[in-house]
């Protein structure tokens, strides 16, 4: 076996446990970032079910006096806004232009989607729906908001509906992956490649020893011979 491993190419199966671990660490950090996609997702679902509702509350009673629908929209939205690195805005038309009638913000999410002519383009050929806006705000890094919008109420004229926008990115999610979990895995990772390295240097030394004392046997044999 020591002189299977020490022979040729074979002694390069030893590197296999090295290959392993450098694979076992790029496999973590893609299910680390398949996580960080997954929380968002999540986060990107609580603010689509929480325009839905919005919604859904004001399509129910149509017959309600629309100031009290006005006042509701316009606390609901104002709500979602504060919180953590969450975008919400509630827009109008005032003549032909939308026009933001909520109160922003910006110490959580300064974006504003009206500056992106490919929002303006969705959002008036759509009633509702979803896109992904990148910008760099001053002193941020580069993020990517996931935008989802919705027009209400359907039942009223274009030009007297709201249209509502809600968004969130990668730092609007509040639930991180704990840090003893990575720490842990790296240094069981770090751990286990010290030990293998330990391990080929090893079987490498005792293969050589052994090689060494083959030969050393073989000559006697050939010497006893003569």
């Amino acid at each position: 076996m020591l002189t299977f491993l020490n022979g040729g190419r074979h002694k390069y199966l030893l590197l296999l446990p090295i290959l392993f671990l450098v694979l076992n660490s790029l496999y973590y950090r893609y299910v680390i970032e398949e996580i960080k996609v997954a929380l968002l997702n999540e986060k990107y679902i609580e603010i689509v079910n929480a325009v839905n509702m919005l919604e859904a509350a004001i399509e129910a009673n149509p017959e309600r006096q629309w100031l009290d629908h006005e006042a509701n929209l316009r606390d609901s939205v104002e709500f979602l806004d504060k919180l953590y690195q969450i975008y919400a805005g509630a827009y109008k038309y005032v003549g032909n232009q939308l026009e933001l009638v909520t109160e922003r913000f910006y110490e959580t999410s300064p974006l504003e989607p009206l500056d992106y002519i490919e929002f303006i383009e969705t959002v008036t050929t759509h009633e509702s729906g979803s896109l992904v806006i990148g910008y760099a705000p001053e002193q941020q890094p580069y993020m990517e908001f996931n935008l989802y919008f919705k027009w209400m109420p359907l039942y009223s004229p274009i030009n007297e509906r709201f249209l509502v926008v809600a968004g969130v990115t990668s730092y609007s999610i509040v639930s991180n992956i704990s840090v003893w979990v990575s720490v842990g895995q790296w240094v069981s990772t770090a751990i286990t490649f010290t030990l293998n390295v330990w391990l080929i240097l090893l079987l490498t030394r005792i293969g050589n020893v052994y090689d060494k004392r083959s030969g050393e046997m073989v000559g006697r044999k050939e010497g006893d011979s003569k």
